[in-house]
């Protein structure tokens, strides 16, 4: 008998094993190796919430548990994945100076706001009224992430590439069976695939549509990631991603003409430069009502436990959430109630 397995491994399930792995847990990985919301993530790191330029839920804290643990499945994988850049957010009009103001006095802020305003000096960024600095932010590489971390898993013979089938989980006195593997917990990362779980058909898990453009415009020549209705992260190789969209009502898999349109709109407002697109992607982040994540043990079966609702901020709230998990499940640490599954009724 194992100690865990653990469904899907985008960012949440990829945390989850990292930290069983550094605790000395025995588990399996099943995914399906199809497209994920972390295969398709902007990626980015920020404390800040920028369209109110107030602190994100627990960004600084966040902050600190996330990035080393970024770095070290740098170290790990053999790659590099953690890519730094400052955040410049165009000034659209006077109160947004002020309340950028305002916010670097904040505690929770300081460290990562300039105070000061400065102006634009690329000739190809419309921003007239210059840009607030946030500082110490960047972006993860998801897609490498999650592609790199699950060869690390096949080579160590700890991941199942299939699809989960619900239907063949047994509940046993022990913990739980599903085939030939018997295992004390089972932990569901599935993302938006919690919808089709009938263990957890009572958490209100939401699909969020977001599509994604990658461009590429030789005349901008901008490191920093600009943003401005849009964000647009810089890839190097005059390319650029830029995103993102929010869509609750289409539920279709696949690109649309409608968010290309709209992301083009957004990015025209702001950069004068001729571009192409390169491709266009998209993906469902797993969103809640409240827009908190949901993690915690089943009310009825604890041998059943969630780590979801990410939403877009999953780079950062991954390692945290999946850290408070574990060691709820191990030692009995409560789960503050804002994130916790009890919040939702049975």
């Amino acid at each position: 008998m194992i100690d865990y397995i653990v469904v899907g491994l985008g960012l949440s399930g990829i945390s989850f094993c990292q930290k069983l792995s550094n605790d000395q847990k025995s588990f399996v990985a099943i995914d399906h190796g199809k497209q994920s919301a972390s295969r398709v993530a902007s990626g980015l790191f920020n404390p800040i919430a920028l369209k109110r330029t107030k602190p994100a839920w627990k960004g600084p804290q966040l902050m600190t548990m996330a990035i080393p643990f970024y770095k070290a499945l740098e170290i790990d994988l053999g790659i590099q994945c953690v890519l730094h850049a400052s955040i410049l957010k165009i000034m659209q009009q006077t109160a947004d100076i002020n309340d950028w103001h305002r916010a670097s006095a904040i505690a929770d802020c300081r460290s990562y706001l300039n105070h000061d305003i400065v102006q634009n000096s690329n000739p190809f960024i419309t921003a007239p009224l210059g840009f607030g600095i946030v500082k110490k932010t960047g972006w993860v590489d998801t897609a490498l992430l999650v592609d790199r971390y699950s060869l690390y898993l096949e080579s160590k013979k700890a991941l199942i590439k299939t699809a989960f089938d619900s239907n063949a989980l047994q509940l046993t006195e022990n913990g739980v069976r599903y085939g030939k593997i018997e295992a004390k917990h089972i932990v569901f990362t599935q993302g938006v695939g919690l919808i089709n779980n009938p263990w957890f058909s009572f958490i209100p898990i939401q699909k969020t549509k977001g599509e994604l453009m990658v461009i590429e415009c030789e005349d901008l020549q901008e490191k920093s990631i600009i943003h401005g209705g849009v964000f647009m992260i810089p890839l190097g190789n005059n390319r650029y991603r830029v995103g993102s969209t929010y869509n609750w009502k289409d539920q279709t898999e696949g690109t649309t003409t409608n968010a290309r349109r709209s992301l083009q709109k957004k990015l025209n407002k702001i950069i004068s430069a001729p571009y192409r697109i390169i491709s266009q992607t998209a993906g469902f982040r797993p969103t809640t009502p409240d827009r908190r994540p949901v993690i915690g043990v089943h009310p009825e079966f604890p041998q059943l436990a969630i780590c979801n609702g990410m939403g877009s901020r999953g780079v950062l709230q991954a390692p945290f959430c999946t850290g408070l998990l574990c060691d709820h499940i191990e030692k009995g640490i409560p789960i503050p109630h804002e994130i916790n599954i009890n919040r939702f009724e049975y």
